[in-house]
């Protein structure tokens, strides 16, 4: 996920490189935490139990 923790160490090449091992083919966000989050604690996952989910472009599928 790219956000300002990394202080800017990525440079664009390296995530050009990353994204070819992603199903995705984009970088992560913090939006895309955030309606991971927003689902959990909607109405809609109100019988989702004990489940991990994996927020990772696909990464975990290689």
């Amino acid at each position: 996920i790219d956000t300002d923790i990394m202080g800017g160490t990525l440079t664009q090449e390296r995530k050009d490189d990353m994204v070819k091992d992603l199903v995705v083919n984009r970088v992560g966000n913090t939006r895309d935490i955030a309606a991971a989050i927003h689902y959990f604690i909607g109405e809609d996952s109100g019988y989702v139990s004990g489940q991990t989910l994996n927020v990772d472009g696909g990464l975990y599928m290689h």
